[in-house]
């Protein structure tokens, strides 16, 4: 009679029996560990990824929902106060939560619009590009661009020999 760990034993080691040895060369081998490990990190952030918070979000909804439906019944003041007081005190801290998780996503778009806008309402003027193509080898380059907004804002002479603010860096000024 075989003892439960001998068993066990017996079990892995045929697993292991049953599996092909392969060889594989290092460039291989981080080959196929970047691609897990990409596809990982994509599903993280693609619609598979949250499909939890999405879940859960959606499940908060109709729980609220749910709650929100009592709340004419005689009983509802007494189901949040007093000897059960600890489910109005789980509401308050799950809307503090929440209040903090949204104030946060809205703080973040609004930068993100705010640094897009910014981006757009920035760029470079032709003038400024043709002068940093022609003096750099290097285009684009953080010089390169550098040489061109002193181009656009009128500080340095462009291709035609001129010092004068062109393109968006110019607003209000002549």
């Amino acid at each position: 009679m075989m003892s439960t760990l001998n068993l066990k034993l017996f079990q892995r080691n045929k697993i292991f029996m049953n599996m092909k040895i392969i060889k594989l060369t290092e460039s291989q081998l981080k080959q196929i560990v970047n691609k897990v490990v990409n596809e990982q990190s994509e599903n993280h952030i693609s619609d598979d990824g949250t499909y939890m918070v999405l879940s859960n979000l959606t499940q908060m909804k109709n729980d609220i929902e749910k709650i929100l439906s009592f709340k004419h019944q005689n009983d509802f003041p007494k189901l949040v106060t007093g000897e059960h007081a600890w489910a109005g005190d789980h509401l308050t801290t799950s809307k503090d939560d929440i209040e903090e998780v949204a104030n946060f996503m809205e703080g973040y778009f609004e930068q993100k619009n705010l640094s897009e806008d910014k981006k757009k309402s920035n760029k470079l003027c032709s003038r400024g590009i043709s002068a940093a193509k022609s003096k750099f080898k290097v285009y684009p380059s953080a010089y390169a661009n550098g040489y061109a907004v002193q181009v656009c804002k009128g500080k340095i002479k462009g291709l035609d020999g001129k010092k004068k603010c062109s393109g968006s860096y110019c607003s209000g000024k002549k």
